[in-house]
């Protein structure tokens, strides 16, 4: 076996990978334009002036809100009604091919006149885009949880915590006026005295109130101006499974490294007579009573940080202590064990943000081992995913979040079986977009397991998230399930309050060894990037599951797979191998091209090229809530393949990685669905078992794009290539050579192992 001891390759910026985009085609008409359009889409508008009558007779400068639906083939940024909206302006986005459009009495009547006679030939073209445009109602504003509540006779547990989002309008006038009219409009309902406005950041905003009946949020969904009406969550700790088992695993820490690195833990705390972690307890935040504190979750979570290798059997290099921040966040729910209580959503969001101005400054990974249970994501993002996202881009810091356990009398097995619908899908907030989302796998197996190893535990939950982006990214050891419901030989083992050895399940235990794995790889790279190392832990996820996610709707459930234990396999190369680096920027209107790319000469024989390939991108778009299912409001696409020249001798691309020539025919929804168009996280495999023909050489191509509305001028992104020679031969060397003879310029990725090695020589 290759010994994993070779440098990481940093591939720098060159001025002239550069390259300018070309300009686009004509606007394209999906329908013929005749009086029987125009009469449609005057019509629409007309009945917009009619259902908002009302509003615009108080003050016919009150903004309302109105929905375009465009044609499925339409849904592209280049198809939006940019023209057809000059008057009545974007405001946002729903689903697929659902645009907001904010509206006046007089913006409406101009509108109308413009469609009489357009203006354009975008102008044209933007109508024969157009299915539907209709008014922003009470069904699109009750959220389907509160919904399932009340018919589950059931609002009553949520009625004193109702949850309002208001347009944003883009404008602070229309904003103040909506705000004014919302809270006048509560008032007369008798439901403004209850009301309190919480905001976090520019477009996180709510009010929150108490109602009596579900007949108050009736009466609510007709008032102009909401978006949705929705509740608060609470957070509760799943009931205690631990299992005592005898003490026969000896953790001798005398061989191991105290850690400068602290870890956050918002939990239930970790607890203070565990003496294998009390002492790395470095600060401790206490936002629960003590009579409603049961630390045996967090002292479990942290235990896996600190020991999960050990304790399981796991054989790793790790020798690291790592110092702890624990913050003590979530109530005891085991009546067995004392009083309960729960953490209300905006209480939970208030000590986050009250953690991360005390700590970000030199703690920047946390662990989340927590979820909203009874909050099943969608393919819009959730209101606490959205909070994530915000809170890790305003404190420069990366949370790691399980995916949420699936609790149900009929285990998921696997195979999956037909019927579970959505009901496994993962919970918020584990469809953050910036949040590393860890989902379980099995560790040990029996006869009457309901999964055998390294299959995805029935218990965890499984994505997509939101817009199709893959959730979980990753997975790890979280415990398996016995029918019915023993854990007896197959939980994963960590430590209880006093440090006895016991078992528990769950991905809160599986999203701790991603916290480890991600902190061992920070520490040792000499240049803390967060970025870089998140991807470089889900590029060797994608490396260990070459196979394993390639099976039908896999990629839900495992993600990219399970990253390398030790960081020194994760940051190294073997000599079979040959991993570069990209971490560059892509500026708008260009794209890159890396032209010549060093392709191992050992593996082009006759002309073709054999070996795999691998590449993981990732970037981190800009968000903005406002847009639903558009919430990433950049794309970047990456393609590795091969030049060739054609009968006139001009020069011609073809995409191999990813394989792309079917979709140009395909709608936006399609490469939406199956192409990771818009997801921050891209992964490709390819075997060349057969070769593929060397042509002129390989290039590697990335493409910048936007959404509609929105004005990225560079994204910055990681992209990370592995070549690999199935016979075992010796390439790095080869590659290694042919960058400095292509003119690449390349260095070692400096990290500690790395600087140990030189000062050997």
């Amino acid at each position: 076996m290759n010994e994993r001891n070779l440098p990481l390759k940093l591939i720098l910026h060159k001025e002239n990978d550069t390259v300018k985009n070309k300009g686009g085609g004509g606007k394209k008409y999906f329908c013929e334009i005749n009086d029987e359009l125009t009469d449609r889409i005057v019509t629409c508008f007309n009945d917009l002036l009619s259902y908002y009558s009302d509003v615009f007779q108080e003050n016919d400068q009150t903004p309302a809100v109105g929905k375009i639906c465009v044609r499925k083939e339409a849904i592209a940024k280049s198809h939006k009604p940019n023209a057809l909206c000059r008057e009545c302006s974007i405001i946002g986005s729903g689903e697929l091919g659902e645009v907001y459009i904010k509206l006046n009495k007089k913006s409406i009547e101009n509108t109308i006149r413009l469609v009489k006679e357009p203006p354009s030939k975008e102008f044209k073209a933007n109508m024969t885009a157009i299915e539907n445009i209709e008014p922003y109602t009470m069904e699109d504003k009750i959220s389907e949880s509160i919904i399932q509540l009340e018919e589950n006779a059931l609002f009553d547990s949520v009625k004193d915590r109702i949850k309002i989002k208001l347009f944003d309008f883009d404008d602070d006038y229309d904003n103040s006026l909506i705000m004014n009219y919302v809270m006048r409009k509560l008032d007369e309902l008798g439901l403004a005295e209850t009301s309190e406005l919480i905001t976090y950041g520019e477009h996180i905003k709510y009010i929150k109130l108490s109602t009596n009946s579900y007949n108050d949020i009736m009466n609510i969904s007709r008032i102009n101006g909401i978006k949705k009406i929705d509740f608060f969550n609470s957070f509760t700790l799943p009931l205690d499974t631990q299992i005592v088992t005898p003490p026969t695993i000896d953790i001798n820490r005398d061989e191991w490294v105290e850690s400068e690195t602290i870890i956050g833990i918002i939990d239930s705390g970790i607890s203070e007579s565990n003496p294998y972690l009390a002492p790395y307890v470095v600060s401790r935040e206490e936002y629960v009573p003590k009579e409603y504190q049961n630390r045996k979750h967090g002292t479990f979570v942290a235990s896996t940080i600190q020991y999960g290798n050990i304790l399981n059997g796991i054989e790793t290099d790790h020798k690291q202590l790592f110092k702890f921040v624990d913050v003590v966040a979530v109530p005891n729910s085991d009546s067995d064990f004392g009083p309960t209580d729960g953490l209300e959503e905006t209480d939970f969001m208030r000590i986050v943000v009250e953690t991360m101005k005390k700590y970000s400054h030199r703690v920047k990974i946390w662990n989340f081992s927590l979820g909203l249970s009874n909050y099943i994501c969608s393919d819009s993002i959730s209101d606490l995913g959205a909070f994530f996202d915000l809170i890790q881009d305003l404190y420069g810091v990366q949370f790691i979040v399980s995916s949420g356990n699936y609790e149900n009398i009929n285990q998921r097995t696997w195979p999956p079986q037909e019927g579970l619908g959505e009901s496994d899908r993962i919970t918020s907030p584990a469809d953050s977009i910036r949040s590393l989302t860890v989902g379980s796998v099995a560790l040990y197996d029996s006869p009457e397991s309901i999964v055998k190893k390294n299959e995805p535990s029935s218990f965890s939950r499984r994505g997509p998230g939101a817009s199709y982006i893959v959730k979980p990214e990753v997975v790890d050891y979280g415990g398996n399930v016995n029918i019915g419901y023993s854990e007896t030989n197959v939980a994963l083992i960590g430590l209880d309050l006093d440090g006895n050895i016991t078992g528990n399940v769950g991905t809160s235990f599986s999203a701790p060894r991603i916290t480890q794995k991600l902190a061992c790889v920070l520490e040792d790279m000499i240049e803390k990037d967060i970025l870089l190392a998140k991807a470089l832990l889900i590029h060797s996820a994608r490396l260990n599951s070459k196979e394993t996610i390639e099976t039908k709707n896999a990629i839900n459930y495992y993600g990219f797979g399970m990253p390398d234990v030790d960081a020194k396999d994760i940051l190294n190369c073997s000599k079979d191998e040959v991993t570069l680096i990209f971490r560059q920027k892509v500026k708008k209107g260009t794209h890159l091209e890396m032209m010549d790319f060093p392709y191992p000469k050992s593996l082009v024989k006759n002309g073709k090229c054999y070996g795999e390939i691998c590449m993981t991108l990732l970037y981190a778009p800009p968000l903005d809530i406002k847009f639903g299912q558009e919430y990433c409001r950049s794309n970047i696409d990456v393609s590795f393949g091969t030049c060739k020249r054609d009968h006139s001798g001009k020069l011609n691309y073809t995409g191999q990685v990813p394989l792309e020539a079917t979709w140009e025919e395909k709608f936006e929804s399609f490469r939406v669905e199956n192409g990771f168009k818009w997801s921050p996280v891209k992964a490709y495999y390819r075997k060349l078992p057969r070769g593929t023909q060397l042509g002129e050489g390989w290039k590697i191509r990335v493409d910048l794009t936007e959404r509609n509305e929105a004005d990225v001028s560079n994204q910055e992104f990681v992209l990370i290539v592995t070549v690999k020679d199935p016979g075992k031969n010796d390439i790095y060397s080869d590659v290694v050579n042919m960058l400095r003879e292509k003119g690449y310029i390349a260095e070692d990725l400096q990290t500690r192992y790395n600087v140990r090695e030189r000062s050997t020589i």
